[in-house]
């Protein structure tokens, strides 16, 4: 009989509800030969995880109802868990391999952030690592603005007005309106070149302090100073950055542990290259090697 004659066996819903069939029947003959139904236990951990993950997405415990139904779903969630194992569903899903891995780091972090360091190593490492803790210059100065847009020769005008204020003048009148500080307080380089533009931090510190200098060039126009306060670079105190070289040690102990489970574990594998794999820029990603070789990649 032609199966263009039977159109049940060409309907896709057939198709599922036959390989459904089969399946479970796989299963049952699994079953049936292993005896007992599998147990899974419901420990009074794990229904306390359960009470925790409710009550930080509602903001309260679960009643009795609720926890019942919780409690159905980790059911329902581990039996067809354990089904899909034993059906190979794992097997060469991408998502499942990326999830399984950051679950393989994320026991390394676990490991490292159990560590409590002593005082002595984390020393060892800020002195290692000064540069990262280099507190910034600091500089409180005052500055007037002179506008290339509405001046003919705004560097001629400010130098004008340094005469004036050096010798006792007002501040005040002097200069265009504009938006931007008249004054800064203990700002860092980063700071003020945010506020007025890039490289206006590293000309701010050639000037003089107590006076006022310039004309300094900004991308917005022409600016005269006066530096009240500068504070050089310094290493900072290592008290004062403790918490940050704490994380910093952390991260990187997390990086060097996962490298070494990496490499204890890998020592157990042999790659074997079944035929030379063609690289985008030519050759094989393992270098000239014979198609029958095996090839452990490091």
């Amino acid at each position: 009989m032609s199966l263009k004659k039977v159109p049940l066996l060409r309907d896709p819903l057939m198709h599922f509800a036959l390989i459904g069939g089969l399946l479970f029947a796989i299963d049952g003959l699994f079953n049936a030969a292993g005896g007992s139904a599998e147990e899974i236990v419901i420990t009074p951990n794990r229904i306390e995880h359960l009470t925790a993950v409710f009550e930080r997405s509602w903001q309260r415990p679960p009643n009795g109802e609720e926890l019942n139904k919780l409690v159905d779903n980790f059911v329902r969630e581990e039996v067809l868990y354990r089904e899909a194992l034993k059906l190979g569903l794992e097997a060469d899903d991408t998502v499942i391999r990326r999830r399984l891995r950051l679950k393989m780091e994320f026991l390394a972090r676990d490991l490292v952030d159990a560590v409590e360091p002593e005082s002595s190593e984390l020393e060892r490492f800020f002195q290692d690592h000064a540069e990262r803790y280099r507190a910034p210059a600091r500089v409180s100065f005052r500055q007037i603005y002179f506008s290339r847009d509405h001046r003919a020769s705004p560097a001629e005008d400010a130098r004008a007005l340094m005469a004036a204020l050096n010798t006792g003048a007002d501040a005040a009148a002097g200069g265009d309106s504009h938006l931007l500080p008249r004054q800064f307080a203990q700002a860092s380089p980063a700071e003020i070149n945010n506020q007025l533009g890039v490289g206006f931090a590293e000309q701010l510190v050639q000037q003089p302090q107590g006076l006022w200098a310039g004309p300094i060039r900004s991308e917005y126009g022409e600016h005269l100073v006066l530096i009240e306060a500068y504070t050089p670079e310094a290493t900072a105190e290592f008290a004062s950055v403790r918490p940050q070289v704490l994380r910093d040690w952390q991260a990187q102990q997390h990086t060097d542990m996962l490298e070494r489970q990496y490499q204890l574990l890998r020592d157990g594998y042999r790659v074997r290259l079944e035929s030379p794999l063609e690289s985008p820029l030519g050759g094989s990603p393992f270098g000239d090697t014979p198609e029958t070789e095996e090839v452990v990649a490091r």
